[in-house]
């Protein structure tokens, strides 16, 4: 018998660990369908609440590269706010839309009312086209020392935002880790 529960403990503990480590390299939110299976160098988890979202994922850089430039040590904020409005809304629909220049005017608005935008550029993901910018930001902590990479996407099920922030000088080279973070990620469609 005690074999017997030393056996089913180690066995409980293995799986705690091996989950816990699982855990530590995707996250994912059932209720909306939200995840991400970061490339390697990369950990995600449960994000914290934020206002422009009703669900998060905070990633977070293993080795330190690229560089966080909030307190909390996240390089990335991955966010998804349902909305209703967008409903009626297919692929193709979303696809027409983002490369209307009224539409691109809009999301550049959205992020000018904090930063500077630049960089702006559409790309693909889940076969949605979405858009990519990069922010200088115009107001908080060390402001000039920040450059937040931002990729935006549309779906029938609300919008789907990747918001990375690292300093100036680590930019160039991690747009290519943004990037390969982004296309890990699974949009609630």
């Amino acid at each position: 018998m005690t074999m017997t529960r030393s056996l089913r403990l180690s066995v409980a503990l293995a799986a705690i660990l091996s989950a816990g480590t699982a855990a530590a390299q995707s996250y994912g939110d059932a209720a909306s369908g939200l995840s991400v299976t970061p490339p390697a160098g990369f950990k995600a988890e449960a994000g914290k609440p934020h206002p422009q979202f009703d669900v998060t994922i905070d990633i977070s850089s293993k080795t330190g590269t690229p560089k966080a430039v909030n307190s909390t040590g996240h390089l990335c904020t991955l966010g998804f706010k349902p909305s209703t409005q967008n409903a009626q809304l297919t692929r193709d629909i979303v696809n027409e839309q983002m490369t209307k220049p009224e539409w691109q005017q809009l999301y550049r608005e959205m992020f000018e009312t904090i930063g500077t935008v630049s960089d702006f550029k559409l790309f693909e993901h889940q076969g949605f086209t979405g858009v990519e910018l990069i922010v200088t930001p115009k107001a908080g902590p060390n402001a000039q020392n920040v450059r937040m990479f931002t990729s935006t996407l549309e779906t029938a099920k609300g919008r789907t935002a990747l918001i990375c922030a690292t300093d100036p000088a680590s930019l160039a080279a991690a747009l290519p880790q943004f990037k390969a973070l982004r296309a890990t990620i699974h949009a609630p469609e």
